[in-house]
């Protein structure tokens, strides 16, 4: 029997940018995934659309499978595809058990790959401005595992940690910050030692306590951190105040909530591809904001007439309301045997810069953007220049506004091609999202569809600051009953990021 291959890849500290080039590129390429608790969903995000998707984590000594389950999960996938991919968090083999499940499999004749992760030792005091080894401070570090079975510190021989010049790092120690200061004291570190402990390291929910041996317990419980979370030891926690950086940013400490919907990409090599992020969320996590997001719905392309594009002359012109329309009539083009030579010497009528930037990735530049950035000011500025006997295609969603359709008919031959949908998702909270997503500090909403598939999901319980990216969103969150929103000046993702800068 053929057997697959089991690849250990290492996902980093929390912070889904920290995954290396070739662990992405074996996330992108699975066949089936088992995963921890720790692992950013954007990363699950990057999988195929037919990837299994196996939660295999653990929290608080809750365990979703135990380890020998989770060797023999391995090995059994094996069987059923080509490439597994057990996604560690940190790196598999610092404390992760990837050495259990390599000797596992590798004993059965598995194939395995191991691909090193960024751990949390070294990154997450990094975050917080603590190097761990800098000249004249520290000449070296130890990495100490402060976890054992039922909450029982772990056997710690801190004589060999006594050292001043040598940094230490527990990992999965906030329960014993308390005992692990003693037992240094215990072992000659000097009580005046500094100290810090990391929460949440290397994403936006990142809290650190700083201080001394003596007294670290104490702050650590005042501050009320929670894990996950790191204790390093050293004299080079000194330098956390001066090269302090990730706590920083502007916008850290705020949370959002932003409900999207996966958007689409296409090329002509590869065809359609689902995009399941968020543009917007990566904007302000860049800024230090802690974003929620969840998903309301995906863009899926649909079959359109295509016929029109065989004699278009130099009157006509193709309009396009979103970058998704222009993705989907590319798509289009493409199943219909057509390539870019279609369009001929017509027009190209885009709503805004956004669209144009697309359109201009392949080649086309578009020859009409209006000043105001809406279906109704493209409306506008076409009833201006199309002649009656022009024809002017529309490739648009499914469901959309009737801006451009109000302005137009009756002034030229307008052709409606619907080109893509937006299909809705069902949402389903898990066990203290709702909470978590109603206290954040404002939500985001981009598109009508959105406002309608959130405020029924969450049933008018909303953070307690709106923002709306337009005119169309806006009405529609009138109409349901949410009078109190702020609305974009200009219907962009960076109109909704000066409403924060304003309000910061």
């Amino acid at each position: 029997m053929h057997m697959g291959k089991v690849v250990l890849v290492g996902a980093g500290p929390g912070d889904p940018k920290l995954i290396t080039v070739k662990g992405k590129s074996y996330i992108e390429q699975a066949d089936c995934i088992i995963y921890d608790r720790l692992i950013s969903r954007r990363l699950l995000c990057l999988a195929k659309a037919d990837c299994e998707l196996i939660y295999a984590g653990k929290e608080n000594h809750h365990h979703v499978m135990r380890q020998e389950q989770m060797n023999e999960l391995l090995f059994e996938k094996t069987k059923q595809y080509s490439l597994v991919v057990r996604l560690k968090g940190g790196d598999p083999y610092v404390f992760g058990r990837g050495g259990e499940e390599a000797l596992y499999l590798s004993e059965r004749g598995v194939t395995v790959e191991v691909v090193p992760g960024i751990s949390s030792s070294v990154a997450v005091p990094a975050y917080a401005g603590i190097p761990i080894t800098h000249r004249g401070l520290s000449k070296g570090f130890h990495v100490i595992t402060s976890h054992c079975k039922k909450d029982e510190i772990a056997d710690i021989d801190y004589a060999m940690l006594a050292d001043e010049k040598e940094t230490c790092v527990f990992l999965m120690g906030l329960r014993h910050v308390e005992e692990i200061a003693k037992g240094l004291m215990a072992a000659g570190r000097s009580p005046k030692t500094p100290a810090a402990v990391i929460s949440n390291g290397t994403k936006n929910g990142q809290k650190e306590c700083v201080g001394i041996l003596e007294d670290i317990a104490a702050r650590v419980r005042e501050a009320q951190l929670i894990s996950p979370a790191i204790i390093v030891v050293g004299e080079v926690v000194k330098l956390s105040s001066r090269l302090a950086f990730f706590e920083n940013r502007p916008l850290f400490g705020r949370k959002y909530l932003i409900p999207y919907i996966c958007g689409g990409r296409f090329s002509f090599s590869g065809g359609w591809r689902t995009e399941a992020h968020s543009e917007l969320a990566q904007r302000l996590e860049e800024l230090g904001a802690e974003v929620y997001t969840f998903q309301t719905g995906s863009i899926q392309p649909v079959m359109c007439d295509m016929n029109d594009m065989n004699d278009l002359s130099e009157k006509d012109y193709l309009v396009f309301t979103s970058k998704n329309a222009v993705y989907a009539f590319l798509w289009n083009l493409k199943n219909s045997k057509k390539d870019l030579r279609a369009l001929g010497n017509c027009k190209v009528a885009v709503v805004g810069r956004k669209t144009a930037q697309v359109l201009q990735d392949f080649g086309i530049t578009a020859d009409v953007i209006p000043a105001r950035q809406t279906g109704e000011g493209l409306g506008e500025v076409l009833a201006d220049i199309v002649s009656e006997d022009a024809r002017v295609i529309w490739f648009c969603a499914k469901e959309t506004g009737s801006g451009i359709y109000d302005m137009l008919q009756g002034k030229c031959n307008l052709i409606t091609r619907i080109c893509y949908e937006n299909v809705e998702k069902s949402i389903r909270f898990l066990p203290g999202e709702f909470e978590a997503y109603a206290s954040c500090d404002g939500v985001f909403f981009t598109s009508g569809s959105n406002v309608k598939r959130t405020i029924k999901a969450m049933e008018h319980t909303l953070p307690k600051e709106v923002y709306s990216i337009g005119e169309v969103c806006s009405r529609c969150l009138t109409d349901l009953g949410i009078e109190t929103y702020v609305e974009a000046e200009t219907p962009s993702y960076d109109g909704l990021i000066d409403l924060v800068w304003r309000q910061n």
